[in-house]
């Protein structure tokens, strides 16, 4: 039966190194790519029936999984791939699925002279992920846009949700971690595709200036704080250029741990835990994760 479980690919025994940006992890016994929504309420459903657990995934770009793995699989809806766009008097209604990669939507957005997310460009991840997050960047969110969302669940239901019926902060929403994004609506206005592509583009070498894109990582670690931004509480801890095995703390952007190579997952929530008590001590900060961590005890 298990060759058939979905219509999509099935990956047995699937390394999470290769399906996380930080680039550790160790296996899940499943990874499934479901190929529309009646694909993922089936990959749901079995997981179910085997009494399975499993979690949705989308480029996981913020996911550390553990060294031992995770029980069960994971749902991977990346292939999952529709994009439409409905003209409404002076905006375009834009619907996409939860996991299209986030830049290939506002590139599209941009050809067709549509404004309002080209403030996130270079954000890495899907649609889903960053809407689950509230990703933001240059004092613009990714829910600023959003109308509409379809979600499902670990129960395999869908349902259409408002966005006023869905909570937003810094880097968090009340989308639970049992669900998943499956497609969003946004709400774009006219703009000359020339100064949209001018600010995607500025936008995108203030990035390659001041992160560290050169080496895997998980992006972002830390939440900003108190109003500051995070990475200025590490620094001024010493922290900058900590190491723990293969994982450091990046010299260009202190908030950013890049794996040089041979980093562990272990080793990245040491340096992790080491920041967050070095900030503490120091300077009596308490940093939060933004980052998600799979398969750790007690996290």
């Amino acid at each position: 039966m298990e060759p058939s479980i979905i219509k999509g690919q099935v990956v047995r025994d699937a390394s999470m190194k290769r399906y996380t940006s930080m680039r550790v992890g160790g296996r899940v016994a499943y990874l499934l790519y479901p190929e529309d929504e009646e694909d993922v309420t089936a990959a749901v459903a079995w997981f179910r029936d085997k009494d399975h657990p499993f979690r949705f995934l989308g480029n996981g770009t913020n996911v550390i999984v553990a060294d031992e793995g995770m029980k069960g699989g994971v749902i991977r809806i990346t292939r999952i791939r529709h994009l439409s766009f409905v003209r409404t008097g002076g905006s375009t209604l834009v619907e996409a699925s939860g996991g299209l990669p986030l830049a290939s939507l506002i590139r599209e957005a941009c050809d067709r002279g549509l404004s309002g997310l080209e403030k996130l460009y270079g954000i890495p991840g899907t649609v889903g992920g960053a809407i689950k997050m509230n990703a933001g960047s240059f004092a613009a969110s990714i829910s600023d846009s959003l109308r509409s969302m379809r979600l499902t669940n670990r129960n395999g239901s869908i349902s259409s949700v408002d966005r006023k019926d869905v909570e937003f902060g810094y880097r968090t929403s009340s989308i639970g971690t049992g669900q998943s994004i499956l497609s969003a609506v946004f709400e774009l206005t006219d703009a000359d595709p020339a100064l949209i592509k001018a600010e995607m583009e500025r936008v995108w070498h203030e990035r390659l200036e001041k992160h560290p894109m050169d080496l895997p990582s998980a992006g972002s670690i830390f939440k900003n704080k108190n109003g500051n931004p995070s990475w200025k509480y590490v620094d001024q801890a010493g922290l900058r250029g900590l190491r723990i095995g293969g994982a450091c703390i990046s010299e260009k952007h202190p908030n950013f741990i890049v794996n040089t190579g041979n980093a562990t997952a272990s080793d990245v929530v040491g340096l992790i835990d080491a920041a967050k008590k070095g900030v503490r001590e120091a300077l009596g900060v308490v940093l939060e994760e933004e980052v998600e961590m799979w398969g750790f005890d007690g996290r």
